[in-house]
């Protein structure tokens, strides 16, 4: 008896010891990386490379402008783009604002004054783009709606909610995403982006990130498997 009993005590160690090795390997492995480029040393970055890369935002329903036409102060409005995604100014009326950057608007703004006032130049300036923000929820330090702008990733948003929190499990981060009016999914793994072996995805406005949580794991059970692979967006039946 006393022979199986040890036997088993160092199974276990054994198991523990295999375990805290596996535990110890770093997630970032220069050979596995396949996203990133290795250098024994990083270099000193351009301007251009310090400076934020920005995705021109694309106007939505709910968010604030103001439009200023030079040397014609009544013109100047702000306001909200309607639910239809219209924007009303003075003289022309409800014009199609949503899906428009600024500078597109402004352009077509500059068309439908051009009957009343002579050579207008138009600015548009987004005061707050309410419909560019996205949700992140689960098991992170802060869940909750927040504001994005330019060239939003997936690990750039998380670090925005505060970071993944210790009960997280990384390997399930959900987006949730609507594309043409259709629900879609995608699961996520952190250690895998983290590590340069999957790469960083790009986040939206309207983006809903879920973040799966190891004493919870049922509730990440059908999502998961609506979006078997990494990356890749499934539609929501």
């Amino acid at each position: 008896m006393e022979a199986v009993i040890n036997a088993r005590f160092i199974t276990l160690i054994t198991l523990a010891c295999a375990v805290s090795a596996c535990a110890a390997k770093p997630n970032f492995r220069p050979e596995l990386a396949t996203v990133a480029e290795v250098a024994d040393r990083l270099p000193v970055p351009s301007i251009s490379d310090t400076s934020p890369r920005q995705r021109a935002p694309r106007i939505g329903a709910f968010d604030k402008l103001t439009v200023t036409v030079f040397g014609v102060p009544e013109l100047t409005t702000s306001g909200s783009v309607d639910a239809s995604g219209t924007f009303n100014l003075p003289l022309v009326g409800a014009v199609p604002a949503e899906g428009l950057t600024s500078g597109e608007l402004a352009s077509e703004l500059r068309q439908r004054f051009a009957r009343y006032v002579r050579d207008p130049q138009v600015n548009v300036v987004i005061d707050q783009a309410v419909s560019q923000q996205v949700t992140i929820d689960g098991s992170v330090a802060r869940p909750g709606v927040y504001q994005v702008s330019g060239d939003t990733t997936l690990l750039r948003a998380i670090a925005i909610s505060g970071g993944l929190s210790e009960d997280a499990l990384k390997r399930e981060v959900l987006i949730f995403r609507t594309v043409e009016g259709k629900r879609m999914i995608a699961r996520f793994d952190m250690n895998e982006i983290r590590g340069a072996r999957a790469e960083d995805p790009a986040v939206f406005g309207n983006d809903v990130i879920v973040v799966g949580s190891n004493s919870n794991r049922s509730l990440f059970k059908d999502a998961i498997q609506a979006a078997p692979l990494l990356s890749l967006f499934y539609l929501i039946r």
